[in-house]
């Protein structure tokens, strides 16, 4: 995903959403079919490389048209519902994917989401229309500011660096949540996959919710919502920790469906920002940009949590290292983030 974002974003803003989107979906389709006949793991692996390769071209061109369909006062609700797309297949997927699996087998199921993206890549192509010229949603942008023509990089970085820290404790809580339930708790693997939906519930009404925040109750201020998420993630974050044999389920599942909701629920606030501080004309190679950055943290932070945990032998010395780092990116939104004036 890391390796075509910043060309993705790039073409989004020369080729436009549709041609991009189609684009992502089309080598989805084929990349996710062609690991379906994979004959050795090598295969696999380099399909799913390539997969997400393809992946890349979706959330630029896909927010670049929400930039454009929508006015300031509307952006980060419509941000956030578009980003409950992934939060939606993670529940699909933990909800019934183990009985597709056993119904169809994994070939089966890849091939079919293969060629469930390549159809919906053709529908996006026969549906899209690009929005008429409207000065409600012109007026509403933030003021221009000097050098409008270029991208502002140390804005951009700032907000990345950010994100990146919030995205590492993004990433840890969905791929550790089920191994801590099962390893450390005693939950089944089934127990473990279904809290696993509770989180990526949360994760939804959390990219909704906290757009409606930030237009409703912060009068479109992004910034300050962002620090607020983050505040509650440190706090949820560090609170995991303290889960042991002995934890009811009314504790559980509140805890889990919270820090679903903050720790991935504020992608649509996120990217409402960096397609403002970017301006609509270069969105795509903005958020592009963002990902890029954010990839990084993902990469290195993800194994560096599980690498913790072995070391130490604990989940929760591992929470609490995370709930720093996700402090660091609080603390960078809060004193170096600086929004535009609407």
């Amino acid at each position: 995903m890391a390796g075509l974002s910043l060309v993705a974003g790039w073409l989004a803003d020369r080729l436009g959403v549709c041609a991009t989107i189609m684009t992502g979906h089309l080598a989805l389709g084929i990349c996710m079919i062609a690991a379906a006949l994979a004959p050795s793991f090598g295969w696999i692996f380099a399909s799913f490389l390539a997969a997400g390769l393809g992946y890349s071209f979706l959330n630029p061109a896909s927010t670049k048209g929400v930039m454009a369909w929508f006015p300031r006062y509307q952006r980060a609700p419509a941000m956030g519902t578009k980003q409950t797309g992934v939060p939606a297949g993670g529940v699909f997927i933990a909800l019934i994917g183990a009985r597709l699996v056993l119904s169809f087998g994994w070939r089966g199921v890849l091939a079919g989401f293969g060629a469930a993206n390549m159809l919906f890549g053709i529908l996006f192509w026969t549906l899209w229309r690009e929005p008429e010229a409207d000065p409600e949603t012109r007026k509403s942008d933030p003021v221009p500011q000097r050098g409008q023509g270029t991208l502002n990089v140390k804005r951009i970085l700032t907000l990345s660096c950010g994100t990146a820290l919030l995205l590492v404790g993004q990433m840890s809580l969905l791929t550790y949540l089920p191994l801590y339930l099962k390893e450390t708790l005693g939950y089944s693997s089934y127990w473990a996959t279904q809290a696993l939906a509770v989180v990526q519930i949360g994760a939804m009404c959390g990219r909704i919710g906290w757009g409606a925040v930030s237009d409703h109750i912060f009068h479109g201020r992004r910034k300050d919502v962002l620090v607020m998420i983050g505040s509650l993630s440190v706090a949820l974050t560090f609170s995991l920790s303290f889960i042991s044999l002995a934890s009811s389920l009314t504790f559980l599942i509140p805890l889990i469906f919270l820090a679903g909701l903050c720790l991935i629920g504020y992608q649509g606030v996120s990217y409402s920002l960096i397609g403002e501080l970017a301006g609509q004309a270069k969105t795509g190679t903005a958020l592009g940009f963002m990902i890029t950055i954010n990839s990084v943290g993902t990469i290195l932070g993800t194994p560096l949590f599980g690498f913790l945990v072995d070391i130490t032998g604990s989940y929760p010395m591992a929470w609490r290292a995370l709930s720093g780092t996700i402090l660091l990116g609080t603390l960078v939104f809060a004193l170096f983030v600086k929004e535009l004036k609407a």
